[in-house]
């Protein structure tokens, strides 16, 4: 009994160095990697507000989110925009700018940097996070607007001068305008009242929804609608030009004048009185 105690004895004291290299020593710490933090979604605002002389140029492009533009007399401009970024890097990567002169307004991402990548349709660059812009701008109606580059709807007020919007990725809403000139790329439905053709008429092109424009019943114009996927109606009299077929639709409004131009429409076509 006694040789069998002093053995464990032995025993117990030859693996006491093993175990203590084994076991951490208390204070210490584990050295397998600490996975990176997750990263913090970044959120900023762009409040500003300036003067605008009449007539002025304002240009909005190049932004990820719903563009709205509620307008009204006087010469003040106010810029209201929250940007969103999945984080601070990919923020950095997408930069707003907001540029004005004393007749000019510009409300843009950096060009350079949009055309070397490729955004979804959610603002994400790939594997290399988002960037969402929420945009209310309150301007003059005595301006003139070109919208380009948006991936959101479009929502304008009432606007005396003219109006260009293109490569919208949204429904595209103006409740009128002085005269605009062009209306092409917009995936989505377009509705747009003009007060006035100017001599340059009006181009509709590469719609993927319904248009509805509106117009004066005294307008003059020459109208030409074909390559459409969808019905033509107008409300305006008009001398008809040709046969009749399902999509096109030419003739003169009135004493006839400026050229209304309508083509690659995906959907119906509603020209009404304004």
């Amino acid at each position: 009994m006694h040789l069998l105690i002093a053995h464990c004895l032995k025993l117990a004291l030859t693996l006491l160095p093993v175990m203590a290299w084994l076991t951490p020593a208390p204070g210490t710490h584990s050295s397998a990697p600490l996975a990176d933090p997750a990263p913090q979604e970044v959120r900023e605002e762009v409040n500003k507000t300036i003067t605008l002389a009449p007539g002025s140029q304002v240009k909005i492009s190049g932004l990820n989110g719903r563009v709205k533009i509620e307008t009204s007399n006087g010469n003040q401009a106010e810029i209201h925009i929250t940007i969103t970024a999945s984080d601070r890097a990919a923020f950095d990567r997408r930069p707003l700018y907001v540029e004005d002169t004393g007749n000019s307004l510009t409300v843009r991402t950096d060009e350079q940097r949009d055309r070397d990548r490729e955004w979804d349709r959610d603002g994400r660059d790939r594997d290399r996070g988002y960037v969402r812009h929420e945009t209310l701008l309150r301007l003059p109606s005595n301006i003139n607007l070109d919208v380009n580059g948006i991936n959101g709807g479009v929502e304008v007020g009432q606007i005396t001068g003219t109006v260009g919007i293109n490569g919208i990725n949204g429904t595209v809403n103006v409740a009128q305008a002085g005269r605009a000139t062009k209306l092409t790329g917009i995936n989505g439905r377009v509705s747009v009242s003009l007060a006035s053709l100017g001599e340059d008429g009006l181009r509709i092109s590469g719609i993927n929804g319904g248009v509805e424009l509106r117009i004066p019943a005294s307008t003059n114009a020459e109208l030409d609608v074909r390559g459409t996927n969808g019905g033509v109606d107008s409300e305006l009299q008009m001398m008809t030009m040709g046969t009749p077929r399902r999509g096109e639709l030419r003739g003169t409004i009135g004493s006839g004048g400026p050229r209304i131009s309508v083509d690659g429409v995906n959907g119906g076509i509603h020209i009404k009185r304004l």
